[in-house]
Parts: C-alpha cells; structure tokens; sequence
C-alpha cells in the first residue's frame, strides 16, 4: 500500500492499516522506548500502551505531515509519562557540578573502537535514570532544554544540569574503560 493511502486509511481507522503501521513501525518505537528503562518487558509495556493511544488517536492525525514523527512523539510521551507515573526519575538542580563548562567535555580522542558501540550501549544503560531520560531526550529525540523542562515539569537550567552531568558521566566510563583520552 503507497504512503498516501495508507494514511488515509489509517486516519479512517482501517484495521489493515493499522496494522501495517504497527508491522512498518513497531521495531524502531521499541528501540525508542528500550532507551527509556533497562527493562525489555517494560519497554514492551511502554509500547503497547502507546500503540493503543495511536491506535484510539488516529482520526486525529494529519496525512499532509509525516506518521513517523507523529507516532515518534507518541511513543516518547508514553515513556516520559510511564516514568513519571513510576516515579523512578529524580532531577535535582545543581550548578556546582557545571564550574567547568560544557566546552571541557567535546575534546576527546578515540582511542578504540573496538566493542565501542555495545560499550557506549551500556555505559547509557548505566546512567541514572534522571541524566539518561534527559539524554535520550536531547541528543535521540532533538528536543531542546525548554522542551525537555516542559516535558518533565522542571527547569530548563535543571535539563541543562542532567545533561552536563550524563555528559561527564559518559566521557568518565569512555575514558575508563580506555575507549578514548583527553
């Protein structure tokens, strides 16, 4: 089915179509939401209930714009929201930790790039869940700290905050496991 008239289709609420938007979409929405928990099972969860608000929300969507990135925010919303319900994301504010600015953390080298893609994988895992969910947030999903704030009903200076901390984190554990130097 082309593009156009799966999106009509989809918009009208036919089954088929739904169904070849899940097929079309379902592997790199869980990716999405993997990123968001360390849990395979809760990621399936976050996915699930996001497809039924796809699927409860598609005579909203627009065919004049991309489905990607409408079901893309969806998925996101989800996350952030099944987070949040959990309670599990802890944001504190604090600038002491940002005296060295966000220059110092951009001039590494790499020193290996062996394994460096699983390593990165689960250094990112290992994040706190408050660094990484503003990681994820910023760096995958493109959004900006005002949007991030608004996300996650805090300041943009204490989005800045996580993601500076994730930052130094991550360059941390890169250096550590002797993946790249100073």
């Amino acid at each position: 089915m082309k593009d156009e008239a799966l999106k009509k289709k989809f918009v009208a609420g036919s089954r088929k179509a739904f169904t070849i938007v899940y097929d079309r979409y379902c592997d790199a929405m869980y990716n999405i939401c993997l990123r968001y928990t360390r849990n395979t099972d809760e990621a399936a969860d976050m996915l699930q209930d996001a497809f039924i608000k796809i699927h409860e929300k598609c005579n909203s969507f627009n065919p004049e714009y991309e489905l990607g990135g409408w079901i893309k925010r969806i998925v996101i919303n989800t996350a952030i929201n099944h987070i949040r319900q959990n309670k599990r994301i802890d944001l504190v504010e604090d600038f002491n930790t940002m005296d060295g600015g966000e220059n110092e953390l951009e001039n590494f080298e790499i020193v290996s790039d062996k394994n460096l893609k699983s390593e990165l994988i689960d250094i990112l895992n290992s994040l706190p869940e408050g660094y990484r969910t503003v990681f994820n947030l910023f760096v995958f999903d493109n959004l900006t700290h005002k949007e991030i704030a608004g996300y996650l009903d805090v300041t943009e200076n204490t989005s800045k905050s996580q993601l500076f901390k994730a930052k130094k984190m991550i360059s941390k554990l890169l250096i550590e496991k002797n993946l790249i130097k100073r």
